[in-house]
């Protein structure tokens, strides 16, 4: 056990690793597209100060247009922009109210509208300090009550379209069910992102006059709770109806995160996208991930099997009925094990702690 332990281990270092290396590399690219643009920018802007100052016959210095600039950003970055001599409706109405505190609970947090008030930033702290957990409570309530009629949906599409695909596919080896876990999987991501990030970016990009990219973007961005404030909807000086579209922006990306929470949820409980299992210290994922690689046979079912099933569900924590899913830790096929192995399930059927000594003292030999 002490083995796989360690196995563990070493894969959570590589991927730790791995993570470093991604970060890195996103720097660097992300350094390479955006710094030149960015020079361009600083060079067209100081070339039109000394245009502007030249229009103006230097009526004021360099340091006065400067300061009259700083000023000008600070409001800007403060959520006031000085435009149309600050004739703009004020930020704080009930509508931004609303969706800031939306960004605030779903943790999206855009940054373009925040207090200013003393008061204000200690109610902000307490609000999200209990209204954080609140969320995650609801969320967790409502994905839980999702993924029962998920795993029911997840039969209905197997009886339905398994037996279909079988009888068309031109492959010689037959549909198993564990296709057509990754197959429901797919459908559900395509639903979602037809729903949730097409749609919606054309909508608001018919409502706020971007473009289709710049409100995809917008979409993701906000959905996947990065949230990085450069595009905000309904920030427009000619929108109609600003109250109304924020509250329904709110409700957007409320359910929108929740949405996306319950599709992440279904590929985690896909048993073939579960990559957990390969760096959990879990005595349940350890052994399984065991079975599965040095004993490969006994951890497949064969289709006629599958279908001997009265009911089965793939998502056993979230069904509300007795499920007799295949577990190949009892299959009746392990029997051919090596002895280090029956020792190791053995064990996953005490209440012993797989970190205990007794299980330390037990060597693991190499297949």
């Amino acid at each position: 056990m002490l083995f796989l332990i360690k196995t563990s281990n070493n894969r959570l270092l590589l991927l730790i690793v791995f993570y470093i290396t991604y970060l890195f590399f996103g720097a660097v690219v992300l350094d390479n597209l955006e710094s030149p643009h960015e020079a361009r920018l600083i060079n067209e802007l100081n070339k039109y100060v000394e245009i502007f100052r030249q229009r103006h016959n230097n009526c004021f210095s360099v340091a006065e247009l400067n300061e009259f600039i700083i000023d000008v950003s600070v409001a800007n970055d403060q959520g006031v922009p000085a435009i149309k001599n600050v004739s703009k409706e004020q930020n704080w109405s009930f509508g931004q109210a609303v969706f800031f505190s939306g960004t605030v609970l779903t943790t999206i947090g855009y940054g373009d509208v925040y207090p200013q008030t003393q008061l204000g930033k200690i109610f902000c702290i307490l609000f999200a300090s209990f209204g954080i957990p609140i969320t995650l409570l609801l969320l967790y309530a409502i994905i839980e009550r999702l993924m029962i009629k998920t795993s029911r949906a997840l039969d209905i599409f197997i009886n339905k379209i398994q037996p279909a695909l079988n009888k068309i596919s031109v492959i010689s080896h037959p549909i198993e069910r564990s296709h057509m876990h990754i197959l429901f999987a797919f459908v559900c991501t395509v639903k979602v992102f037809v729903l949730f990030f097409l749609i919606p970016s054309a909508i608001y990009a018919h409502i706020e006059g971007w473009s289709y990219l710049n409100a995809f973007y917008y979409c993701f961005i906000s959905l996947s709770t990065v949230g990085l404030g450069d595009y905000v909807p309904g920030d427009s000086d000619s929108q109609k109806h600003r109250h109304l579209y924020k509250i329904f922006s709110t409700l957007y990306l409320i359910i929108g995160v929740m949405i996306m929470v319950w599709l992440l949820e279904i590929y985690s409980e896909t048993p073939e996208f579960n990559f957990y299992k390969y760096f959990t210290l879990s005595k349940e994922g350890i052994l399984t991930h065991h079975i599965e690689t040095v004993h490969p046979a006994a951890s497949r079912i064969e289709v006629s099997d599958l279908e001997k099933k009265d009911s089965t569900i793939s998502y056993r924590k979230y069904s509300s009925e007795k499920n007799e899913l295949y577990n190949p830790i009892d299959s009746p096929k392990n029997n051919h094990m090596s002895n280090d192995s029956e020792k190791i399930l053995h064990e996953s059927n005490s209440n012993s702690n797989y970190l205990s000594t007794a299980n330390a003292d037990t060597p693991i030999q190499q297949q």
